[in-house]
């Protein structure tokens, strides 16, 4: 499978006066920039999205871990990038701007109507029904004309749930948090990922081992192993080793460890850059590994870190509807044969005010440590799942 296109990247970073360069050699230990000539712009009006969605979900991710410390952490940065958009539909025309920049966009760089064709892009090009790869989604208005929703909110919220769980294939379970009697729309974004690996465990190698959630705490967990080919890294400037795995499809997964006691600087030097950074060091080598399985979900609330704007969610006739509360719940299980993941974002709306504001590993190596996963569709540069994995068992 192919590397990541960061390339796509570049053209944007330049016109901020990043001056950056990529070279992917995978078998060569030496570093080599090359001329550094103009990359070819992104070909797909998707690409011209990637940076300010990648940039975006890293400032959400920081803003989660300072909220819940020590704990898990995943989100699906394209699905809540995807609800926000709903809102720019139906956004008046003065506060546009103040959305589309609130979610990491530069105007100057990405004019309003090349985000507008850059998400209608996205939603054709990631939905993929091709086994082992299955990639949905979607996105729905319930709306009070539509579900009762200002008259039975009880009703709503069972419509809304039994519908995520469809779209999901039962992996989220209950997540919609109770509807007020106000609340006259809301819009639900989801996704659903099922990629096996272009690499898979061999289940007999999988056996229990001890993972240090922190310098406390350890919990024993299955741990596969694997001995096979993989792009692979150490940073020595941030401290972490990064091993990439390909799923079958145009789909791929980083998999970043943090040394001991260097957590915090790896989530502050999470930018576009850092990843064009990591894909020009990438290298693929023969590796012995340990890997452990992992099964988690996280739910968040995100309507406090979210702009503030007044919208209409595309409802005719319900204007100066303002963001009432934002639910976003994902899911995600790692195996000896890949990955599944599930994720939903919930945009509820209301007239009224607002809320308030190492080394190269060798045999028997164990990554067996806290870890971030960050999972990306290849064809299109966008971020599926961006999460910290603390305790793998999801405790």
């Amino acid at each position: 499978m192919e590397a990541p296109r960061w390339w796509l990247l570049v053209p944007v970073l330049m016109a901020a006066d990043h001056c950056l360069a990529l070279v992917n050699r995978e078998d060569s230990d030496a570093v080599d920039l090359g001329p550094q000539d103009t990359p070819p712009r992104p070909s797909l009006p998707c690409h011209k999205l990637s940076v300010s969605n990648i940039d975006f979900a890293f400032n959400l991710y920081r803003q989660l871990a300072l909220d819940a410390p020590g704990e898990n952490i995943l989100f699906s940065p394209v699905s809540i990038s995807l609800a926000l958009a709903m809102l720019f539909l139906g956004a008046p025309e003065a506060n546009r701007a103040q959305l589309l920049e609130g979610l990491g966009f530069n105007l100057s760089v990405v004019p309003e109507a090349e985000i507008q064709e850059g998400f209608q892009d996205l939603l054709l090009r990631l939905p993929v029904q091709s086994p082992p790869l299955l990639l949905t989604l979607g996105q729905r208005r319930f709306g009070g004309l539509d579900t009762g929703t200002t008259r039975d909110p009880v009703g709503a919220q069972k419509c809304i749930h039994e519908y995520v769980e469809k779209q999901t294939q039962g992996k989220l379970g209950a997540w919609v948090e109770e509807l007020r009697n106000e609340t006259a729309a809301v819009l639900v974004n989801h996704m659903f990922l099922r990629a096996g690996w272009a690499q898979p465990f061999d289940p007999s190698a999988t056996s229990p081992k001890e993972f240090f959630v922190d310098e406390r705490r350890t919990v024993w967990v299955p741990m596969m192993r694997q001995k096979a080919r993989h792009r692979f890294l150490h940073d020595p400037e941030l401290q972490c080793t990064v091993l990439q795995l390909d799923h079958a499809g145009n789909v791929t997964t980083f998999f970043v460890f943090p040394n001991r006691g260097h957590m915090a600087q790896l989530e502050d030097a999470l930018l576009p850059e850092t990843l064009i950074k990591w894909d020009t060091l990438l290298r693929s080598r023969e590796l012995d590994f340990r890997f452990p399985k992992v099964s988690i979900s996280s739910t968040s609330r995100l309507e406090l870190l979210l702009p503030r704007v007044t919208v209409g969610g595309g409802l005719p006739g319900q204007p100066g509807l303002n963001i009432s509360k934002v639910t976003h719940k994902a899911a995600m299980s790692l195996g000896e044969e890949g990955s599944e993941a599930a994720a939903a974002t919930d945009v509820q709306l209301s007239p009224g005010p607002q809320p308030a504001g190492g080394p190269t590993p060798a045999a028997g190596t164990e990554l067996s440590r806290p870890f971030l996963v960050m999972t990306f569709h290849t064809e299109t540069g966008s971020m599926l799942l961006l999460g910290k994995v603390v305790n793998p068992l999801g405790e």
